[in-house]
């Protein structure tokens, strides 16, 4: 059976280990999305890559030929039995703002708030909470937006308290219950104030990949509907998995949810199985303050076994290359 992955982040590198496939991806190196931060903080943009091994192609997918079973690419096209999508998020262009979506973001990101005073952040989840630490540690005056009455509001109230109180440490001017109606300039513009900021980096807006909508999937918020089996409700020989994909239910973009969905998807795919996508959040860990926090099978953890449950997620996503 020709089986053939899009995309070689956690969904399709998890999917790769199952079954020997052919994956496609327009880059020649596998994104620790988790490390996009210190990308940012440090200038460095090997932090976060590593090199595919195996049977990878580097280019960019055209199109899908669903009827007669064919992945277009710029490099000539590969024929299928079953096709994988898995070729993760993207984040919507809010005006005037800059994001951080991949390794050249951040790059770019670190070079851009080099030379300035003030930096805003909107948003208030992992990634905002994070691009704060990291802005105030570079030393500028960091703003950090967010619409609801907490930070990290999908976590424990024991690290949403921990964040707040961390980044009240180091001088972070944390608003909270703000809706930012504009950004003009260089000014952020809410319900009932404007902060000026030399830069504003949007931590929001997250959807899957563009290339669903180009090849004219059932989607959701840009994330291609699938089935309890992960099937495309659209062709019965085409999955998808991790960020790019969901059911009616909704399935969170995390790392760890996607190397779960990647695994079912490919053992469903083959036929070694046909059984229901049912994912578990293990962790979810933050570091602000140069502290590790977070929850851990929903029990807030903080210090040496935050950094420990860090540590094993990362370690975890190296083996994948393996």
């Amino acid at each position: 059976m020709r089986t053939v992955i899009i995309g070689g982040g956690f969904a399709g590198l998890s999917a790769l280990k199952v079954h020997d496939s052919l994956l496609i991806d327009e880059r020649d190196y596998f994104t620790l999305t988790h490390r996009l931060v210190d990308v940012f903080r440090i200038g460095n943009p090997d932090v976060a890559k590593m090199p595919y091994q195996g049977k990878t192609i580097k280019g960019r997918v055209r199109s899908v030929d669903f009827r007669r079973k064919k992945v277009v690419t710029d490099l000539g096209s590969f024929d299928y039995d079953k096709l994988l999508i898995s070729c993760g998020y993207s984040q919507k262009v809010i005006p005037n703002t800059y994001k951080i979506e991949t390794v050249e973001d951040a790059l770019a990101l670190h070079e851009k708030v080099r030379g300035v005073r003030k930096v805003a952040i909107l948003g208030g989840g992992l990634l905002g909470v994070e691009l704060a630490s990291a802005s105030r540690e570079m030393g500028k005056e960091v703003y950090l937006i967010e619409g609801g009455n907490r930070l990290l509001n999908f976590m424990t109230t024991e690290s949403s308290n921990f964040a707040l109180r961390e980044l009240n440490d180091m001088g972070v001017h944390v608003i909270l219950n703000e809706k930012v109606e504009g950004i003009e300039g260089n000014k952020v513009k809410t319900n009932d104030m404007e902060i000026e900021s030399d830069v504003v980096i949007s931590s929001i807006g997250f959807k899957g990949s563009s290339l669903i909508q180009e090849l004219g999937l059932t989607n959701i918020n840009g994330r291609m509907l699938v089935d309890e089996y992960l099937r495309s409700v659209d062709y019965d020989d085409v999955f998808g998995a991790g960020d790019s994909a969901t059911t009616k239910k909704f399935v969170p973009m995390s790392a760890q949810v996607a190397v779960q969905a990647g695994k079912t998807a490919m053992m469903n795919m083959i036929g070694d199985s046909e059984e229901p996508f049912q994912y578990k959040q293990y962790a979810v860990i933050a570091k602000v303050n140069g502290k590790y926090f977070g929850d851990l099978m929903g029990r807030f953890v903080k210090g040496r076994l935050a950094e420990m449950a860090e540590k094993v997620g990362i370690a975890r996503a190296v083996m994948l290359l393996k």
